[in-house]
């Protein structure tokens, strides 16, 4: 790589060796599920609304944070019958539960990047510890607006019995996985 290469990168990522603040662009998170449908398929959704922070210091992981609030109700499936049942009392219960949220504050690196982060997520009224695995993390600086921004893939596993939405067991599989592709701009 020549020199002039490597200033332009240093110049385009954000400097992740000191305390940096994201805000997450919620027109680039995309929060996800999987579940199992009667053993025999997958059944997909995505919440289309959510918001949230992260700060990131490698030289003091302790400092670190990650907010993320997702609205409950945005929950699609791509089938409106679905969504009715799924926003429902029986499963998400939005009327009541507007909210799933998840607080970091013990967020793991390796060579300067966060590779997991530990938490709570409160879903349902209930918090439950959870970790998540963040993959391809990485920064740049956004087009046209020339900010600096970095994004991952974050995942992770739950069990929806745990926060108290056991309607269908084991017809609707209880294990849940999650994904949340993420953005977010330095502040």
């Amino acid at each position: 790589m020549n020199k002039l290469a490597f200033i332009l990168l240093l110049a385009a990522a954000p400097n992740l060796w000191a305390a940096e603040r994201f805000v997450l662009d919620p027109e680039h998170t995309f929060p996800s599920f999987e579940i199992r449908h009667q053993n025999v398929s997958w059944m997909r959704g995505k919440f289309n609304r959510s918001r949230g922070q992260v700060v990131l210091d490698a030289q003091s992981p302790a400092d670190s944070f990650i907010e993320v609030v997702v609205d409950a109700g945005s929950g699609d499936t791509g089938h409106d019958e679905l969504n009715r049942k799924l926003l429902g009392s029986n499963f998400f219960n939005t009327a009541r539960f507007p909210e799933i949220r998840f607080v970091a504050r013990d967020v793991s690196f390796q060579d300067g990047i966060p590779v997991s982060a530990r938490g709570e997520l409160t879903m349902l009224g209930v918090t439950q510890p959870v970790l998540l695995e963040i993959r391809e993390f990485g920064c740049g600086r956004h087009f046209p607006s020339f900010r600096n921004f970095c994004g991952a893939d974050v995942h992770t596993t739950i069990r929806r019995s745990d926060f108290g939405m056991n309607y269908g067991i084991p017809l609707i599989g209880d294990e849940v996985k999650l994904a949340i592709e993420v953005e977010g701009f330095r502040e």
